[in-house]
């Protein structure tokens, strides 16, 4: 199952707004849509505006506004994410409630191609901050089975809690990020994934959340979602642990 992340929906849209509006042909590739949340109170910026404001022979801000406008005007895109201009021409992008569950749960749906699930001996260890994380990841969801007020296959039409914790919001960009990364990584002959890096990040971003983010004793809802979280959490380290790493072995 290909998983579009929700930048690639955002990249999209904009170009056809700027393509339309300015009579250029931009390559929604182009476009470049970096994780910002919760520096500037959104989940994604863009500086689009200022990279093409002097080939247009017009101000950031304008061409920022206009994209502002139409997207505002725009139904679908409105519901989906709303963006704002900000300093010179900045685009801040926050996601709809309903546009994060619904990327939520693709994500979990999600299987990327990079995954090795084969256990096979390594001489390398992973890095300490990586492996303890993906053994919290393999205990939380092993003791999630084994306690009946918590449903893994809840129905996804269940209504759920707003993401109350930053922490929630922090880790779920992260893992966009990755999915985003490796989805793209599959049209490169030669994919640049710094997966030590990478993996570093995730584990930290995750250890966070697991420091400030009840599973257990809260709402089954708040459970669930976590859970899924958490589960993501698993999916990714393991697809994009470095080739001569296999965490299965070091559980």
């Amino acid at each position: 199952m290909k998983f579009i992340p929700p930048s690639q929906t955002i990249q999209t849209a904009i170009a056809n707004i700027i393509n339309s509006a300015f009579d250029i042909s931009l390559n929604p590739s182009e476009i470049l849509i970096d994780v910002c949340y919760p520096k500037y109170d959104a989940h994604y910026t863009s500086a689009i505006s200022l990279a093409i404001a002097n080939r247009l022979g017009i101000s950031a801000l304008k061409i920022a506004e206009e994209i502002v406008k139409t997207c505002s005007q725009n139904l679908e895109i409105s519901l989906q994410w709303q963006v704002r201009a900000s300093g010179k021409g900045w685009l801040n992008i926050c996601l709809s409630e309903q546009f994060i569950y619904e990327n939520l749960f693709a994500l979990n749906d999600w299987q990327p191609d990079a995954i090795d699930i084969s256990i096979n001996p390594s001489i390398n260890s992973p890095d300490p901050i990586c492996q303890y994380a993906y053994a919290r990841c393999c205990a939380l969801i092993r003791l999630a089975h084994l306690l009946p007020t918590i449903d893994l296959e809840l129905s996804r039409t269940s209504r759920a809690l707003d993401f109350i914790e930053p922490a929630e919001i922090s880790l779920l960009m992260q893992q966009f990020k990755i999915a985003s990364l490796l989805e793209n990584s599959k049209s490169l002959e030669k994919p640049n994934l710094n997966r030590y890096k990478l993996s570093r990040s995730l584990a930290e971003i995750f250890l966070q959340f697991y420091d400030r983010c009840r599973i257990f004793g809260v709402s089954h809802e708040i459970a669930y979602r976590r859970l899924l979280l958490i589960r993501i959490t698993q999916k990714l380290l393991t697809a994009i642990a470095p080739p001569e790493i296999n965490y299965a072995i070091y559980l």
